[in-house]
């Protein structure tokens, strides 16, 4: 598995993904100014199979009760709430997974590093 990969390379990966084993898109696609921008989008067009990964609901945690200490604007999840998500995405033990954004790749990267 690479961690970066063309759209070529991409294509080959899907096409062969019955021979090669399984294989999860992501589509992390977000825009700050406008949180329900990335699942419309989504909506609109995505990557065939692709599921879309919402930085707020997905890729973050709560973030802290009034009166308590800022844990920022989009603190890391808890482990289990991740693994569980990732679970329900199909993501396990050698499965390959691609993630993608529109906005150059931010969000992706954060989807990266976390289920790294």
């Amino acid at each position: 598995m690479q961690t970066l990969i063309s759209a070529p390379a991409l294509q080959t990966l899907l096409a062969q993904a019955g021979a090669a084993g399984p294989c999860v898109l992501l589509d992390c696609s977000f825009d700050l100014a406008d949180p329900a921008a990335g699942e419309r989008q989504h909506a609109a067009g995505h990557l065939p199979g692709a599921q879309y990964a919402h930085l707020d609901r997905d890729l973050s945690g709560p973030k802290a009760a009034p009166g308590q200490p800022s844990r920022g604007r989009h603190p890391l999840p808890q482990r289990a709430a991740l693994a569980a998500t990732a679970g329900r995405w199909g993501i396990a033990p050698g499965v390959q997974v691609v993630v993608y954004d529109a906005q150059g790749g931010p969000y992706a990267a954060r989807a990266w590093w976390l289920l790294q």
